[in-house]
């Protein structure tokens, strides 16, 4: 079973979600907007993946990161994480159409990839 690495980025001071809009030439869900993350590498962990797409992706480290749960969709497991991170992302602009702190009112109205808006929700209604 291939293994990724998903964030769910969060600002505490409001109660955001950092997502990232997929860029229009991506070959699967182009112009969707999604969690941070994507597939582990040869022998790499998920939290060595999760640290290497964030910086990657956003160009900054973490701060903090904790497993939330794992979910599956068609013959792949998305290690998915609550996270930190140690700055303000500056996003790669080849992987992202548009990117932004958004609120869970905000993100149940918006077209995601695959699984991820049903990750967020699941953080936002947990039991904290």
């Amino acid at each position: 079973m291939l293994i990724s690495s998903s964030a769910i980025i969060i600002r505490k001071s409001d109660n955001k979600v950092f997502i990232a809009k997929r860029s229009l030439d991506k070959e699967f869900s182009p112009d969707k907007w999604e969690t941070i993350g994507g597939r582990g590498e040869k022998g790499e962990s998920p939290e060595e993946c999760l640290k290497r797409e964030v910086k990657e992706e956003l160009n900054v480290g973490l701060k903090t990161f904790k497993p939330f749960k794992d979910y599956y969709y068609k013959g792949r497991v998305f290690k998915t994480f609550i996270v930190e991170l140690d700055k303000e992302p500056s996003p790669n602009k080849t992987d992202f159409e548009d990117w932004g702190w958004f609120s869970k009112e905000e993100i149940e109205k918006m077209d995601f990839a695959i699984s991820c808006k049903e990750r967020i929700i699941d953080y936002y209604n947990q039991d904290v």
